[in-house]
């Protein structure tokens, strides 16, 4: 095949590429960068992050086939020929900073940085690249450029070894996720769950760092995340600690003002809360090592026509088929109860006539009572009716309060001066019970990091658990006083237990 068919194909295999790679990529932004959301009409939903490193594989492999095909054909002036070579570099950049992110994790703001403002530009390269074509001949460029390299006859082999060659480095990639080694102790040794790793068995395990990326409110949206695990015969623990520039404690307070109770809030009324929040962290265990989160995380305001759309543009979390488990530790809501809300992530359940919120496939674990509540009857952006007012006034409304030393509401005891200040989460006991309370936690906040200490029995007690043994994989994610905006990692940790 002469140099002008090969670069006419390898041209058209990365222009497809580039272009569901940006689209793809503004998607995932979109995650940290809320300008993009205004584009969610146009960006693509789903499965967004499988498609983009599926693109991303490919275009590694067909890059380099175009830029020395180009190399070898081509004579241009010029002006053409320095606009062409600041495409390629433009491109180039974005491979390789793309290549460091999903390869070998480098999750460095500066990356990151560099690999969105580089897609950017290529977003500008793509505008102005066909109008010299365009203008001069439309229909014969557009027929030039896309079809007649299809009506060579050995395009479809190099399109089949393009296809082949970025098939087996995605899957060779994502068949050897990073092990997390969970070091065995005696049936006998006793560990206290309560956030410490003091005791001298956490000095035998080995620690993993997963670097974080894309939350909000975090240090430039990142947190360094450092697992550790130990197991007996029965039950696994885990040992977390990650960075997190502030303890969060406020979580949704009412405030009083001059018209009533109004929940103080900034994004909660499309469920998307970054200021007045506690924070939590969530690991999720699959059998499946897919990327997306097992597979789970399908992005946009309406990822499945069938489901009603969400008001943060942001995505939902579901499978296929099967379930996925899910433990939310959270600073306010369980922590004093020592203990994680356990939950699971399943196929989408059908929407509720008059619910508040609808979560697609995620899902809380049976609740059998003791759990919390929050201090209103009927959510409004404008105003609120507290079901339960304390005794005294105050203006601390960090962390919770007990249900039974708050007295129900009525006019009469709302007599509060302006600006005071309640908790919103009130505890109706000290404990969860039933499925959600399965898994036992506690973390404590020190100098900058939060230090979360976890156990659950290794069987599954629900049909909505997944067992804890060899070739799981799980996944980690920091909210800092964030409520759906969390941290996230592309590759999990596959658990491996010593013998």
């Amino acid at each position: 095949m002469k140099h002008k068919k090969l670069f006419l194909l390898s041209h058209l295999v990365v222009g497809v590429c580039v272009l569901t790679l940006l689209l793809s990529g503004f998607r995932i932004a979109s995650q940290q960068r809320d300008f993009w959301l205004n584009f969610d009409w146009l960006l693509p939903q789903g499965l967004v992050h499988i498609w983009h490193v599926i693109a991303g594989v490919l275009l590694l492999t067909s890059l380099p086939v175009m830029l020395i095909a180009l190399l070898k054909q081509r004579n241009e002036s010029p002006v053409t020929k320095v606009f062409n070579q600041i495409g390629s570099i433009l491109i180039c950049i974005s491979v390789v900073t793309g290549v460091g992110q999903f390869f070998f994790e480098f999750t460095h703001f500066v990356v990151r940085f560099i690999h969105y403002y580089s897609a950017l530009g290529i977003l500008v390269f793509i505008a102005l690249h066909p109008l010299r074509y365009y203008f001069q001949k439309p229909v014969k460029y557009l027929v030039h450029v896309i079809f007649e390299p299809l009506t060579y006859k050995r395009s479809y082999f190099y399109l089949g070894t393009f296809f082949l060659a970025s098939s087996s480095l995605y899957l060779i990639t994502l068949s050897t996720p990073e092990t997390l080694q969970s070091h065995v102790i005696a049936d006998d040794v006793f560990i206290k769950i309560d956030g410490k790793d003091n005791e001298l068995t956490w000095q035998k395990a080995k620690p993993v760092t997963v670097n974080t990326f894309a939350g909000a409110n975090f240090y430039e949206g990142t947190s360094q995340i450092t697992l550790k695990t130990l197991h007996n015969t029965t039950e696994t623990y885990f040992f977390i600690r990650w960075q997190d520039p502030s303890e969060s404690l406020l979580h949704l307070p009412l405030v009083r003002d001059e018209d009533g109770w109004h929940v103080k809030s900034h994004g909660f009324e499309r469920f998307d809360e970054k200021e007045y929040y506690e924070d939590k962290l969530a690991l999720l265990f699959s059998k499946s090592c897919s990327i997306a989160a097992a597979a789970t995380a399908h992005l946009g305001s309406q990822p499945r026509y069938d489901l009603p759309k969400n008001s943060h543009k942001k995505g939902y979390h579901f499978t296929a088929d099967g379930v996925v488990d899910l433990w939310q530790w959270k600073a306010v809501r369980t922590n004093s109860m020592y203990l994680a809300d356990d939950s699971y992530i399943s196929k989408p359940v059908p929407p509720v006539v008059g619910a508040a919120r609808y979560t697609a496939g995620y899902q809380q674990d049976k609740d059998m009572g003791g759990s919390y509540v929050l201090n209103w009857n009927w959510y409004s952006h404008d105003s609120v009716t507290p079901k339960r007012l304390p005794a005294y006034p105050s203006s601390n409304a960090r962390g919770y309060a007990s249900w039974f030393d708050y007295k129900a509401y009525s006019p009469e005891l709302d007599n509060f001066p302006v600006g005071s200040v309640i908790k919103s989460v009130l505890y109706r006991s000290n404990q969860l019970e039933g499925g959600r309370a399965d898994v036992r936690a506690h973390g404590r906040y020190s100098n900058g990091y939060w230090n979360l200490e976890i156990v659950r029995k290794k069987s599954a007690s629900e049909q909505t658990d997944i067992d804890l043994n060899e070739g799981v994989c799980l996944w980690v994610s920091a909210f800092d006083h964030a409520q759906v905006s969390h941290t996230r990692h592309v590759k999990p940790l596959q658990l491996s237990y010593e013998l």
